[in-house]
């Protein structure tokens, strides 16, 4: 999960949707699937705007890549890893926090100890680490993470702040994205476009490792596939790319307003109904 989304809603009645400041109007459902062109083949409110949650951390992998290309940094540089970050307030206080105990890292290594930014990167999409994605973005910056996404043509996705961090939260800061830009970041990072192919298939490795499969849970066995999920309470997103590069999918769903099996599910029955699981 993603930190400083908010829980209202948690004490709704069962059959009740969920409302959190994520999730702040009526349940929906949309999606996008395009080919390995780029040509849209399905879609259903592909650019409504929805609270990115997890699924913005592919901006972060993207502009690592793409900057470490440039000579800015390298993927073996190590950086430390600490579980307590920094903000500044609005009256310019130096603020301390840490992430809630529920969307923290029980793996992330230990506070003083390095680990590389190739080895952040796993961490951010296969088990979507929260610290790993805060160290980085403190690493990069906003302005990479945005030109990323830029370079991807997905307009409406943004990541002006690290995950739970409140004086961005206070200041309104936020990190959003919809449905068909997010098929358009997964195709950005595995066309080669981008980066070089050794890159490109450095991130499609490490897509296959997700470890909270959504879309990826309906595929046909012995189909390749690779994805980043996101959730906070009331929100469920995932994006993937499933085959083969000749007969590729990119398909991403976004849900709000549903209790997290019901998002989940939801997100499971679309993929088989579009991929024909």
């Amino acid at each position: 999960m993603t930190a400083g989304a908010g829980r209202a809603g948690e004490h709704l009645h069962s059959g009740d949707p969920i409302v959190s400041t994520a999730s702040a109007s009526a349940p929906l459902i949309a999606y996008a699937m395009c080919d390995e062109r780029g040509r849209m083949l399905v879609s259903r409110h592909a650019h409504t705007v929805f609270y990115a949650a997890s699924t913005v951390k592919l901006g972060v992998m993207l502009a690592a890549a793409i900057f470490a290309e440039r000579g800015a940094l390298r993927l073996d540089d190590a950086l430390q890893c600490r579980r307590v970050f920094e903000c500044e307030s609005a009256e310019g206080t130096i603020e301390e926090f840490r992430l809630d105990p529920d969307d923290t890292d029980p793996q992330f290594p230990a506070d003083g100890s390095s680990a590389t930014i190739r080895e952040l990167v796993a961490m951010m999409i296969d088990r979507s680490s929260n610290e790993a994605t805060n160290v980085l973005f403190d690493r990069l910056g906003p302005a990479p993470i945005a030109e990323a996404f830029r370079l991807c043509r997905a307009p409406n996705t943004r990541m002006e702040r690290r995950i739970g961090d409140p004086c961005a939260v206070r200041a309104g800061l936020t990190n959003e994205t919809t449905a068909a830009d997010l098929v358009a970041v997964m195709r950005g990072i595995l066309s080669g476009a981008l980066t070089t192919r050794t890159n490109s298939a450095w991130m499609r490795d490490v897509l296959e490792a997700q470890e909270h499969p959504r879309i990826g849970s309906v595929v046909v066995s012995g189909t390749p596939w690779g994805s980043k999920s996101g959730d906070v309470p009331g929100i469920e997103h995932d994006v993937a790319f499933v085959g083969q590069p000749a007969s590729r999918r990119y398909l991403a769903v976004c849900t709000r307003g549903f209790k997290p099996e019901q998002g989940r599910e939801a997100i499971r029955g679309v993929a088989a109904a579009l991929l024909g699981g």
